[in-house]
């Protein structure tokens, strides 16, 4: 059953179905890639103002599993993550609170959790607006490795996460969401953003479904390969 069954009205049901929404998978491709967003301690964890130990623990805990695959599979990993800036320029229109402005200014805020913690060879994109594809390398690299899928984890599933498998999706990339893999404050919007995305975008599946074709790809079959459903 997917994580959305509850919060989507079963009379709006009938208006994604006419248009075809959901119906296919976009499916996965010959070469992916692990893209982590986010996953650092301002997030992850509570005693930061943005984090929430309760659903980003957990997410850490679904990511090591699909890293570790990636890893041994030989597949590339990209994570992001942000910088504190004082300026208001430079920071953005960020809608935060003066105090949680200040809060940001540890320097363990925008570190990747110690579990998730990048490897030699394994490129970290800084950035400070949602999407880790604008105003970086993100992309460039990709394409350098000839990705044609992007497995997308980490948080926050209606900001980060989304703005970032919107990008995915833009530039042409097959996108997926392993479904315990993303998190996000709240319960709603979490599940709203991964229907809104399923429907439009890219795939919502379980992470068992995501590690099954990480060793399956990475072996290259590429029998298995899925085709383009849209």
């Amino acid at each position: 059953m997917p994580v959305w069954d509850d919060v989507i009205p079963a009379n709006e049901r009938p208006v994604f179905d006419s248009a075809g929404m959901g119906v296919t998978r976009v499916g996965f491709g010959r070469k992916p890639a692990l893209v982590i967003v986010d996953m650092s301690y301002a997030f992850v964890d509570s005693a930061f103002p943005l984090g929430d130990s309760r659903v980003g623990w957990p997410a850490v805990a679904a990511i090591q599993r699909l890293q570790a695959a990636a890893r041994e599979a030989g597949m590339p990993i990209f994570y992001s993550t942000a910088v504190w800036k004082a300026s208001r320029i430079e920071t953005g229109l960020w809608k935060r609170t003066p105090e949680v402005h200040r809060a940001l200014q540890d320097p363990k805020a925008y570190e990747i959790v110690a579990e998730l913690a990048p490897r030699t060879g394994e490129p970290v994109v800084l950035k400070n607006v949602p999407s880790a594809f604008f105003g970086t390398d993100l992309l460039r690299m990709l394409v350098m490795h000839g990705v044609d899928t992007v497995i997308l984890t980490g948080m926050s599933t209606s900001g980060c996460v989304y703005a970032t498998g919107v990008d995915a999706f833009s530039n042409g990339f097959r996108t997926v969401i392993p479904e315990e893999a993303v998190a996000d404050r709240s319960g709603i919007a979490h599940k709203v953003s991964l229907f809104n995305f399923h429907m439009k975008y890219g795939d919502v599946v379980p992470l068992d479904e995501v590690l099954a074709y990480v060793r399956r790809a990475m072996s290259h079959d590429n029998s298995t390969v899925s085709p383009v459903g849209r």
